[in-house]
């Protein structure tokens, strides 16, 4: 495995972990495209010349930005998939309010989303995979609780999978314009507590 640039001394590493804070900052509000790496060592206080020692490259530092999201966005999924069936619905109750405590993280993700949707990069790949691999987690939950009589055998686990990640984004992108005021976590639980009881076997 090789060695980050400028990882082996701890001046180093806080030097890049700032860089990746700032980067996320402005990647968040100003997209990939208008946060530049001139402004990013600025926020970071660095040079540009100490910046692209630890990301030679714009797309490096996209890159790391990114596996880093993604580090903490599987720890708040580990709860997720802990869980199966209809616990790991009921589990998905929360999730608006797990979005909710990391706003940076979140606002990038739709971000970045929105700015690479038909583009056909690395990262437009990154967020169908991402979307292909939530989507499938969630549907064989709604099977295994259809199978295990916790649900209606007749539900549709694609259909209900792919609704309840449109009202999850939904919620998300509202969440981010209102600043706040539509709440993402009373929404997420909202929809949860309904679609479980429109769907329970009665």
């Amino acid at each position: 495995m090789t060695t980050a640039p400028g990882t082996r001394q701890p001046r180093g590493r806080a030097r890049r972990a700032a860089v990746l804070d700032a980067a996320r900052r402005l990647f968040s509000r100003q997209g990939f495209k208008g946060a530049s790496l001139a402004a990013i060592a600025q926020e970071a206080g660095l040079t540009d010349a100490g910046l692209l020692y630890h990301f030679p490259t714009k797309n490096d530092l996209l890159l790391a930005v990114i596996a880093q999201g993604d580090e903490e966005q599987d720890a708040a999924l580990a709860q997720v998939r802990a869980a199966r069936g209809l616990p790991l619905l009921h589990r998905m109750a929360a999730f608006g309010a797990d979005l909710e405590a990391d706003p940076i993280l979140t606002a990038l993700d739709v971000t970045l989303a929105s700015e690479h949707l038909q583009d056909g990069s690395a990262i437009n790949a990154y967020f169908v995979d991402r979307y292909e691999t939530f989507r499938a987690m969630l549907a064989e939950a709604f099977r295994e609780a259809a199978q295990s009589g916790d649900l209606r055998a007749d539900l549709d686990a694609e259909v209900e999978a792919a609704n309840m990640t449109a009202v999850l984004d939904g919620l998300r992108l509202q969440w981010l314009l209102s600043g706040g005021a539509v709440s993402m976590a009373g929404g997420m639980r909202a929809y949860v507590e309904g679609a479980l009881a429109r769907l329970s076997p009665r």
